[in-house]
C-alpha cells in the first residue's frame, strides 16, 4: 500500500537564529481565479490540470511569494500557486541560500522521468534534491481523473530528521487517513506538516486540535487563501497573566475564511522537548517559569519505557470480539436506526473518591446518590412506557455507577431490551489493608446485554490507562499528591450484531491515545471502523474530547457517542454529517446540564455512505476520509 521513506539530513543553522526555538514563515496567497475558476455549488476550485502557459510571470510570482519569507526563518511554507511547479530551482536556490526548509504544494503535478502525473507537494533542503511528496489518499476531484488514467498514487510517507525537528510532512487529503497518520505517528514526530488545497478548513482545524494533544506535537497546516484555514497549533496552551487566560486550546495562530495572510511564528522546540522529558521524568511541567500550560498528552509521552497499553496492544489476543447474535441478543424493532440514551448527571464529590478509595458506595453519601439515579431511570422508563420508543443503548459516565445498583441496571436492561454501558466504581478495599498506598483497584465498564432468554449477560472492559485522576489518594500533609495501586486493562472489545452493526467502548484517557482508537477501530489493518464508539468519561477537559469526537467521527467515518459528568459537560453524539448549528452534532450537553437525552443515529444511512462511490452535494454525510479507500483491495498494490 505504501511505505515509510525516512530522510536523515545534516546541515547547519544560521547562527543569528534561537538556539531554543525555530521560526516559522507561513504565507497564504490566493489562488489565482483566472485560472481555475469556482465550481458551481461544491465549493472547490477545479481545473488545476491546465498547466500554465505563462512560465516566466508565474515564476516572478514565486520569486514574489519567497521573499515575503525572512532571512531569519528556519521553515518557510508557501501555499499552492500554479507557478509552483514550473519554479523548482527558485524554491531550492533559496533553501541552499538561506539554509532553510520550504515546504510548498505543486498541485498536479507532471514528473519528467517517469511521465506520471500526481498530486504532490515538495521540500527543499539546504545541499539536497528536491523531495516531491506524492498524494496517496484521493479527494473525490482527484479519484475521478484517477479512473480516468490521468492521475497517479503515491506510494511513500515521509520523514525528515533534521536538525531543527523531526518533521512528517504530508500532502491534504492524507491527512484524513487514518492509517497514514498511525504510521507517521510511530517516528517521535516533533512537527507534522499538512500541505493543502482544500475547502474543509473547519474540519482540518478540529483534526490539528485533537492530533496535537495526541500525538504531542506541533502541527502545521498550509492552505490557500481563496479557502482559508492556515495555522499553527502547540501541544499547550499560552498562559496570559497570572496564568488566568488561555488561548484556544493549542491553536498559537490561524486563518479564517477567504483572506491572503501572512504568518511568523516562534516555535518553542525546546519547551517541547522539556515538557516530554520532564513528563517521562514524573515531574510538573507546568512551573511559573513556563510560559505554557502542557495539554496532557497520551502515556506514550508523559512516562519512561514502554507503555503498558503498548506491550497488550503488540499481543495477539489484545482484540476481544463478541457476537451478539451469538450471545443471544435480539433487537425488538428495525435495526436501521438507533436510539441512544446519553447520561449526563452529576457525579458525587472529589472527596467521596478520594476518601473511599473511589468505592463511592462506602460514601455516607451514597443512598442519596443512588437515590437521584434511581430517581432518573425511573423517569426515563415511565416516558419510553407511555411513547413506546424503543431505546437501543443507554450510556453512563467513568466510575459513576456504585455496584449496589447492578439489580437496578439488570433489570432496566431486560425490561427494555437495552444494551447499558456504564463506568462503575472500584471494589471495596479489604478492612485489614496495611496502608493507602496498598489498596488496589480497577476503572471498569460494565456492558449489559438482555438476551433472548431473559436473562442479563454482563461484560467487563477495564481500562488500559492511567490518568493523573485515577486511583487518587487525599493529599499528603505537606501537600503533595498520592495515589494507590489500579490495575490495568490489557484488551480492547469490539461488539457486533451479526454483518448489520458493530460498536466499541473506550474509557476517558484511553481516548486520547491515538494508537488505541486506531486498534479498536482497525485491528491490524483489516477491520472497516466501527459504526459507532462509546466514550465513558469523568474528564474536566471536556471541550478537547468534544474536538477529538468531532475528527474522529470523520476519520473513521461512525458515530461517536460521549457520556460525561454534568460538572464538566461535554456528552453527546457526534457524525461525519452535515448538521445545522454546531458542525456534526446531533447532541450536545452544555456545563451543568443533567439529564438523560436521547438521539437517533441513522446506520443503514451511514453505511450507505460508506459505500457510495461518490457524495453527492445535497446529502446529509460528508465527504468520506481516506481510509475507506485503504479498505477497498482494488487499489492495493
Amino acid at each position: 500500500m505504501f511505505q515509510i521513506t525516512k530522510h536523515q539530513l545534516s546541515f547547519v543553522r544560521r547562527e543569528s537564529r534561537p538556539a531554543d526555538n525555530i521560526k516559522i514563515a507561513l504565507v497564504q496567497e490566493l489562488y489565482p481565479k483566472r485560472i481555475i475558476g469556482r465550481t458551481a455549488g461544491q465549493g472547490i476550485y477545479a481545473g488545476r490540470f491546465d498547466h500554465s502557459q505563462e512560465p516566466e510571470e508565474m515564476r516572478s510570482d514565486v520569486r514574489s511569494l519567497l521573499e515575503r519569507i525572512p532571512d531569519t526563518a528556519d521553515m518557510g511554507l508557501i501555499s499552492e500557486h500554479p507557478g509552483n511547479k514550473v519554479s523548482l530551482d527558485i524554491f531550492q536556490e533559496q533553501a541552499d541560500s538561506r539554509q532553510q526548509i520550504i515546504i510548498t504544494r505543486l498541485g498536479h503535478y507532471l514528473h519528467a522521468g517517469s511521465g506520471a502525473a500526481t498530486n504532490s507537494a515538495a521540500v527543499f533542503t539546504p545541499g539536497n534534491d528536491p523531495v516531491i511528496i506524492d498524494q496517496i489518499s484521493f479527494s473525490e476531484e482527484d479519484l475521478k481523473f484517477y479512473a480516468e488514467g490521468k492521475l497517479q498514487r503515491g506510494k511513500e510517507v515521509h520523514i525528515f530528521f533534521t536538525p531543527i525537528g523531526n518533521i512528517g510532512i504530508i500532502s491534504c487529503h492524507d491527512y484524513t487517513n487514518a492509517d497514514i497518520l498511525y504510521e507517521i505517528a510511530r517516528h517521535d514526530l516533533e512537527i507534522l506538516v499538512v500541505s493543502c488545497f482544500n475547502p474543509a478548513t473547519r474540519l482540518f482545524i478540529q483534526y490539528a486540535l485533537a492530533d496535537i494533544h495526541r500525538l504531542s506535537c506541533f502541527v502545521i497546516i498550509s492552505n490557500i487563501a481563496n479557502y482559508g484555514g492556515s495555522g499553527v497549533f502547540a501541544p499547550f496552551r499560552y498562559n496570559g497573566p497570572k496564568k488566568a487566560s488561555l488561548s484556544l486550546g493549542g491553536a498559537v495562530a490561524y486563518t479564517q475564511g477567504e483572506s491572503s495572510a501572512f504568518l511568523e511564528v516562534d516555535l518553542p522546540l525546546a519547551e517541547l522537548r522539556m515538557l516530554r522529558q520532564k513528563e517521562r521524568q514524573g515531574r510538573n511541567p507546568a512551573d511559573n517559569r513556563c510560559p505554557w500550560t502542557p495539554i496532557q498528552p497520551s502515556e506514550e509521552y508523559s512516562m519512561d519505557g514502554h507503555p503498558h497499553y503498548k506491550q497488550e496492544l503488540g499481543k495477539p489476543d489484545y482484540l476481544v470480539n463478541v457476537d451478539l447474535a451469538e450471545s443471544g441478543y435480539v433487537p425488538n424493532h428495525d435495526q436501521d436506526a438507533l436510539n441512544i440514551g446519553v447520561a449526563q448527571l452529576k457525579c458525587m464529590s472529589e472527596d467521596d473518591y478520594l476518601n473511599h478509595f473511589y468505592c463511592i458506595s462506602c460514601s455516607p453519601n451514597a443512598p442519596r446518590f443512588i437515590k437521584e439515579i434511581q430517581g432518573y431511570l425511573e423517569f426515563l422508563a415511565g416516558k419510553l412506557e407511555l411513547s413506546g420508543q424503543k431505546l437501543d443503548f443507554l450510556i453512563f459516565p467513568e466510575v459513576f455507577l456504585p455496584l449496589t445498583m447492578e439489580a437496578d441496571i439488570r433489570e432496566f436492561s431486560r425490561r427494555f431490551n437495552t444494551i447499558v454501558i456504564g463506568g462503575v466504581e472500584y471494589d471495596p478495599q479489604p478492612v485489614t489493608l496495611e496502608s493507602p498506598e496498598m489498596a488496589q483497584g480497577s476503572n471498569r465498564c460494565f456492558i449489559y446485554v438482555p438476551v433472548k432468554t431473559g436473562e442479563v449477560k454482563r461484560f467487563q472492559y477495564n481500562k488500559m490507562t492511567r490518568s493523573q485522576y485515577d486511583a487518587r489518594l487525599p493529599e499528603t500533609v505537606n501537600g503533595k499528591p498520592a495515589n494507590f495501586i489500579m490495575d490495568k486493562g490489557s484488551q480492547l472489545m469490539r461488539f457486533s450484531y451479526g454483518m448489520h452493526w458493530s460498536f466499541g467502548l473506550l474509557i476517558c484517557y484511553d481516548y486520547s491515545h491515538f494508537d488505541i482508537v486506531y486498534k479498536i477501530n482497525r485491528g491490524d489493518s483489516c477491520h472497516m471502523p466501527l459504526d459507532m464508539l462509546f466514550i465513558v468519561a469523568n474528564n474536566p477537559d471536556s471541550q478537547l474530547y468534544e474536538r477529538c469526537c468531532i475528527a474522529d467521527s470523520h476519520r473513521y467515518y461512525q458515530y461517536i457517542v460521549m457520556s460525561n459528568v454534568a460538572q464538566f459537560g461535554g456528552s453527546g453524539v457526534f457524525g461525519p454529517i452535515r448538521t445545522p448549528g454546531f458542525r456534526q452534532t446531533l447532541l450536545g450537553a452544555g456545563v451543568g446540564a443533567e439529564g438523560i437525552s436521547i438521539a437517533t443515529v441513522n446506520l443503514a444511512n451511514l453505511q450507505a455512505a460508506r459505500k457510495a462511490a461518490k457524495i453527492v452535494p445535497e446529502s446529509s454525510f460528508q465527504r468520506k476520509p481516506g481510509i475507506f479507500q485503504m479498505t477497498n483491495p482494488s487499489w492495493q498494490e
